[in-house]
């Protein structure tokens, strides 16, 4: 698997299949939607992550929240789940105050080569987070390329998050929180 990270200059030449998101623990929510990347790879697209170096809500409130899953256990899972490029792309108020529209023109399209994105209904990405599922479908007829909107994963009645998976562990919930991970510990 190639890693991309702590610059905003890249360009991947080969088209690409993406999700974006923090991946936090990798849950078994976050494997549907690279299932549908990795599926990709069969028509010559590399099954690619966006992800950014820091959790946006690090960079504006300066809280950080505990980690599921170590960054180097992330990056191994990912790559034993098909994933063949990640981009881990510094987040700095300058890269944060990109708007929207721009965000999938001159990032998605331009530098990563998307031809495909998976994403689920709460993506947001962009200047406040502005940029949405609306958004990335409506310049998938302008750009070329396909959208897939996966629904949220259930367990037990609720959505599968890595919020939910945490407080499961609050609660000493280990066995539903390892049902939701999709895996069992959480190194």
């Amino acid at each position: 698997m190639r890693l991309i990270k702590g610059t905003t200059d890249f360009y991947i030449d080969r088209p690409t299949a993406v999700c974006i998101g923090k991946f936090d623990g990798v849950h078994s929510g976050h494997r549907m939607l690279l299932e549908h990347i990795t599926a990709k790879k069969a028509l010559g697209l590399i099954p690619t992550v966006f992800t950014f170096d820091m959790a946006p809500e690090e960079l504006f409130t300066g809280v950080h929240n505990d980690e599921l899953c170590t960054r180097d256990k992330k990056l191994d899972i990912l790559e034993q789940l098909g994933v063949e490029l990640v981009i881990e792309y510094p987040l700095t108020m300058d890269t944060a105050s990109i708007e929207p529209e721009d965000f999938i023109e001159q990032i998605l399209v331009d530098r990563l080569n998307m031809r495909y994105i998976a994403a689920g209904p709460d993506l947001s990405y962009g200047k406040g987070g502005k940029g949405g599922r609306e958004l990335i479908e409506y310049f998938s007829h302008i750009y070329g390329y396909d959208v897939d909107i996966i629904d949220k994963l259930q367990y037990e009645g609720s959505d599968v998050s890595s919020s939910r998976i945490r407080q499961a562990l609050s609660n000493g919930e280990k066995t539903l929180a390892e049902n939701m991970l999709g895996r069992h510990g959480l190194a």
